[in-house]
């Protein structure tokens, strides 16, 4: 009776996610295109965001070094005269160094690992192809140690942990239609570049602030996957979205090292998931806020904890960003100020280790006089363990709590201090962790 009862639950907050996508998205088109904004790059899958330079001159030329964009310069002048024929080059490197001081699983050791994305994006006007359309390629090699293995944590204090791998992560060609109110995507996706990340939550380290753990069949980095995503902007106020992805995943297949073959055959697993969302402006200063409700459903079949088979899977989540203060409120273009984010995700027990998960934190840019585009930030993520017989947690639940400083040393280096507290880790019984990490990027 009580699994019949949380079944229901999962299958109305589903329900009640889809049916906000279909109200946003039967909204009548305004008559002038929405200003909408495309989704921030998740952690752990950097993709540079300096302005693309459409004048064709030199930004480097004559500047020192550290004043630079990119840690190469303009290549002679050649990167911007190819970002005005609209080709556009970003790489960056993440590597981070971790140590467990205390409790969790070990405290003798430390780790290292890197992330290396090299992206091209091509502009098809400015090239002369046609309007409205981008070809995205990113390569990806990840390397090095887990920063969970000392600790034992469930939630990863390190979003850049994954295998060793080297693939073509996405490659995938997008469309904008009617005046931006209708963005088409199509090929090897990133999923949570679309759907389930919180705006403010992408300087956090660990992986929860970029995506809720309840979403454990995400199309997600390392394992990126074949998809169409279709989204909606009625206004500049409302979207709505929905992705179909490869499901494969699910029966062990390595996504990220394939290409569309098991969208199309065997595995025929699949993921749905839908998102809709409004925007606001607060206050005086107009303030941008954001929320996103969404659903998912994964075809595939799955192991309960207590070995029943279960055709299929579902979750719900919430995302809600907010601005609270800027420091230059007249200028839209300075970051600098203070930014809140919050979280709900909800999967199935039966097949999900973690069932809830509730997050938040705080990212201030500029908090001190004179480091304009430093961050400082704190988080908290919480984890509520499945309570199926089989699921093995003797702890309901894992914490962790997050602090970190970022020194953006030139625009195109930065080094990132981080200080997480795990309480429980994994649920099983350790002793409270407390995790530090350097992180540094270089742009390239």
């Amino acid at each position: 009776m009580i699994q019949d009862i949380r079944r229901l639950r999962t299958g109305q907050a589903a329900l009640a996610a889809i049916g906000f996508a279909l109200y946003a998205s039967a909204f009548a088109f305004a008559d002038h295109p929405p200003r909408h904004e495309h989704p921030a790059v998740p952690p752990g899958k950097p993709r540079a965001q300096h302005p693309i330079n459409l004048s064709g001159d030199s930004t480097d030329a004559g500047h020192p070094i550290d004043q630079w964009q990119h840690a190469t310069g303009d290549w002679g002048g050649l990167r911007p005269q190819l970002e005005q024929q609209g080709i556009t080059f970003e790489g960056v490197i993440t590597a981070d160094w971790s140590a467990n001081l205390m409790g969790g699983a070990s405290t003798n050791g430390d780790s290292f690992r890197h992330l290396l994305s090299l992206n091209l994006t091509l502009d098809t006007e400015r090239l002369g192809w046609w309007q409205g359309g981008t070809v995205f390629v990113n390569f990806l090699n990840h390397n090095g140690e887990s920063g969970s293995g000392d600790p034992g944590d469930f939630q990863g204090v390190s979003n850049i942990d994954a295998p060793g791998r080297t693939q073509v992560a996405e490659l995938w060609i997008e469309q904008l239609l009617l005046d931006g109110r209708l963005r088409l995507k199509a090929g090897k996706i990133e999923a949570n570049s679309d759907f389930a990340y919180p705006d403010h939550g992408g300087e956090f380290l660990n992986s929860s602030p970029g995506l809720s753990p309840t979403l454990f069949v995400l199309p997600t980095d390392p394992d990126p996957a074949t998809g169409v995503v279709v989204f909606v902007y009625p206004d500049e106020h409302h979207y709505a979205g929905f992705g179909v992805f490869d499901g494969a995943l699910q029966e062990g297949v390595a996504t990220g090292e394939r290409g569309p073959k098991t969208f199309f055959a065997s595995p025929a697993d699949t993921f749905v998931i839908v998102e809709a969302g409004k925007r606001w402006a607060v206050g005086e200063h107009a303030l941008p806020g954001r929320v996103g409700i969404g659903a998912w459903h994964h075809t595939g079949t799955f192991v309960e904890f207590n070995g029943s088979i279960d055709d299929g899977t579902e979750g719900f989540y919430l995302t809600v960003d907010q601005v609270l203060w800027r420091e230059n409120p007249g200028d839209e273009d300075d970051e600098q100020g203070v930014a809140a984010f919050f979280q709900y995700g909800l999967a199935d027990g039966h097949v999900s280790a973690a069932e809830h998960h509730i997050g938040g934190g705080v990212v201030w840019i500029g908090a001190l006089p004179g480091r304009d585009d430093d961050a400082l930030g704190a988080a908290f993520g919480l984890v509520i363990f499945s309570d199926e017989p089989g699921a093995a947690f003797s702890d309901n639940e894992e914490v962790a709590i997050e602090f970190f400083y970022k020194c953006q040393a030139t625009p195109w280096i930065s080094v990132k201090p981080d200080l997480q507290y795990i309480l429980n880790p994994g649920g099983i019984s350790l002793s409270d962790a407390l995790v530090a990490t350097v992180r540094c990027e270089v742009v390239f």
